[in-house]
C-alpha cells in the first residue's frame, strides 16, 4: 500500500556533493553575507568587479592572472575570448573559456544560502494489532528539501519554488546555529522525488531564497513534475 498516490514531486538539477562555500577576499565579511555568498571551498571569480560566479580558488587565481597579463579583444592565433560575462574579450587559451562556460552553468549550485537536498523515508513494513502482525509492500521514497547557511542568526528566511510563473511551494524558516558557518536553516518540502529521485534536466522550475525583506537570491533551476505514485 502506497502512502503517496498522486503528489507533486521535483528533482533538483545537479545535486552537488560539495559542502559549503567561502566568500572571496573581494566579498564582504561573514557577518555581511549576501544571497550570492559561495559555499565553503568556492570563491567569487572576479573576472570583473561585479562577477560573483562561485569558482574554485585556483580558477579565481588564474582569472586574476589573465586580467593582469592577457590581451584585450585582438587575440593572436591559439587564443580566444574568455567570455566569462557578456563583453568579456580577454584573450585566453580555449580551455579557460570552456572552464568559464562550465562555471557559469554551475554557479547556482555553489551558493551557500540555497542548497537542494533530499531525505529518504523508510516505511514501517510491519504492523501489529494485538498478537497478529502483517507486512506491507511499501517502498522507501525521497522528498526534496532546501537548506542553507552563512545567514544571519535568527533571520527570517523565505523560500519559494516557482513553476510556469506560479509559486507551487513556499515556506518560512528562522535560522539557528548548525554544523555550517553562520545562521543555518533546513526545510523539507514534503514533495516526493519521482522515478527514484534522479536529479537531472530538463529544468521546469526554480527555487529562490531571501533573508528577511532583502533581495531574492539568483534562481536555482530544478525539475518539477507530478508523480503518479512513489
Amino acid at each position: 500500500m502506497k502512502r503517496w498516490t498522486k503528489a507533486l514531486g521535483l528533482t533538483a538539477a545537479g545535486l552537488l556533493a560539495v559542502t559549503a562555500i567561502d566568500a572571496s577576499p573581494a566579498m564582504a565579511s561573514r557577518t555581511g553575507a549576501s544571497p550570492d555568498t559561495c559555499r565553503t571551498g568556492y570563491v567569487w571569480r572576479g573576472a570583473q568587479n561585479s562577477d560573483h560566479v562561485c569558482v574554485t580558488p585556483a580558477v579565481r587565481d588564474r582569472t586574476a592572472r589573465e586580467n593582469a597579463t592577457g590581451a584585450w579583444h585582438a587575440c593572436t592565433q591559439g587564443f580566444v575570448w574568455r567570455e566569462a560575462y557578456a563583453g568579456d574579450h580577454r584573450c585566453v587559451v580555449p580551455s579557460s573559456r570552456t572552464q568559464a562556460y562550465q562555471d557559469n552553468d554551475l554557479a547556482p549550485y555553489r551558493l551557500a544560502w540555497l542548497i537542494m537536498t533530499r531525505t529518504r523515508h523508510d516505511p514501517d513494513s510491519t504492523s501489529c494489532d494485538g498478537g497478529s502482525c502483517s507486512t506491507t509492500n511499501e517502498s522507501s521514497y525521497y522528498t526534496v528539501g532546501v537548506r542553507g547557511y552563512y545567514l544571519t542568526l535568527g533571520a527570517r528566511i523565505s523560500v519559494k519554488i516557482v513553476a510556469e510563473g506560479a509559486i507551487v511551494w513556499n515556506k518560512i524558516a528562522y535560522t539557528g546555529a548548525g554544523k555550517d558557518p553562520g545562521g543555518n536553516y533546513s526545510l523539507d518540502t514534503g514533495n516526493p522525488l519521482c522515478g527514484g529521485g534522479t536529479f537531472a534536466k530538463p529544468y521546469s522550475a526554480y527555487v529562490q531564497v531571501r533573508e528577511n525583506s532583502g533581495p531574492w537570491s539568483m534562481q536555482v533551476p530544478i525539475h518539477w513534475k507530478k508523480c503518479s505514485n512513489v
